[in-house]
């Protein structure tokens, strides 16, 4: 008999499991609340796993929109896949996930680790903290900014995250000497409950020129350098890794500090994608892709890159002005390789395409929600959106 209950408990279990794995990960951070025994439950880390496993097998589209007030808004979306047949338009609502109020501080989008995102204040306001936030919990903590920052410094600043001891480190670099042209370099790591910066050691000095992203494990930037042996300023790519917190760098000729460059993350490996905008005739126009994608991540060093050229026409973009891209239209690769790209204004109806190279089709997915969101606010001058695919919820929650 007592077996016999056993065994109906321990199917009773793996049914509330099944169950709770199934909602947003918003949904289970409320039920935290519930009681001691449900936050015990879902808290468990059979539990954190299993959600993950199962949320990994249904990635999803993550958009932050600047709103006004300096506030950013956080929505997800189903990932549309391409269909087999020759539907290649699809309308998707996004659903509000967190609202996260800049006050009197100018935020900027710094990045994102996993599924945290990284906003920090714009280079002007050097007396505010950074912000690290959880969409798809609600939740945020704030850091302090390096105190060697002044006035007089420009700094920059990455998330990273280490996938084998579990941490996530802030890198932060400041031009602490414009005159000497000198950089220091400082780490903060998250969850050990000690928010103090701490100073490492780069072997080349250097100034990051874009955005970062991460790849197991590895942070990768473009950077600027001196180079005794040319004139001018030269661009590289810097390789952080998290764990050990040691400095790599890429020397290649492809790599150039422009807008229209982009560091993505192709099937698991570092990417690099240029675009350039084709005036064929009057009627004729086209988005010219040119991707490298690095061979051997261990050696980036030394490794080689493959190299691939797409065109897409401006008919495959349902009618959408190819001048809409001139920001910065490349959002990233999916799991299976279709490339990304969206317009940048949530003002106007917004949208993100997804285009197959094996095919050379184009999936375009029309993105409402945004406006009904913002009681329509968003109407009222352009408003900036960041779009990350393959984002998967994770209920690991902040810790500092």
């Amino acid at each position: 008999m007592i077996s016999g209950e056993t065994n109906s408990c321990s199917i009773l279990t793996d049914l509330v499991n099944d169950i709770l794995s199934r909602l947003p990960a918003k949904s289970v951070a409320r039920f935290r609340c519930v009681s001691k025994l449900w936050s015990s439950i879902l808290l468990r880390p059979y539990f954190t796993e299993f959600f993950l496993t199962r949320s990994s097998a249904r990635p999803r589209l993550l958009f932050a929109v600047e709103q006004e007030g300096d506030d950013w808004c956080f929505f997800t979306s189903p990932q549309p896949k391409i269909p087999d047949d020759e539907e290649l338009s699809l309308e998707v609502t996004a659903d509000c996930q967190m609202k996260f109020p800049g006050g009197n501080t100018c935020l900027e989008f710094c990045g994102r680790a996993s599924d945290l995102i990284y906003l920090c204040p714009h280079i002007s306001e050097h007396d505010q903290c950074i912000i690290i936030c959880k969409p798809s919990t609600g939740q945020f903590t704030s850091l302090p900014i390096p105190k060697e920052c002044n006035r007089r410094s420009f700094w920059r600043s990455f998330l990273g995250f280490d996938p084998i001891g579990k941490h996530f480190k802030v890198l932060s670099i400041g031009d602490l000497d414009a005159d000497e042209k000198r950089c220091q370099y400082q780490i903060l790591t998250l969850g050990t409950g000690n928010d103090s910066w701490r100073k490492i050691h780069c072997p080349l000095n250097h100034f990051p020129s874009s955005e970062g992203i991460c790849i197991n494990g590895v942070l990768y930037y473009l950077a600027e350098y001196s180079a005794e042996q040319r004139d001018g300023t030269c661009y590289m790519i810097v390789c952080f890794d998290v764990r050990s917190e040691k400095f790599k760098f890429i020397y290649r000729d492809f790599i150039s500090y422009r807008d229209n460059t982009e560091l993505i993350n192709y099937k698991g490996k570092l990417g690099v994608v240029t675009w350039e905008y084709d005036c064929h005739t009057c009627t004729m126009r086209s988005l010219t892709l040119c991707l490298w994608v690095i061979k051997d991540a261990e050696e980036p060093e030394s490794s080689k890159w493959s190299e691939y050229v797409y065109t897409i026409w401006e008919s495959q973009f349902d009618g959408c002005d190819v001048s809409t891209f001139w920001g910065n239209p490349i959002v990233g690769v999916t799991a299976t390789g279709e490339i990304v790209i969206s317009t940048e204004d949530a003002s106007k109806p917004f949208y993100v395409f997804f285009f197959n190279p094996e095919r050379s089709t184009v999936l375009s997915v029309e993105i409402q929600g945004f406006r009904a969101a913002n009681h329509g606010a968003l109407q009222q001058r352009s408003r900036m959106v960041r779009v990350f695919v393959d984002h998967v919820e994770d209920l690991k929650f902040i810790t500092m």
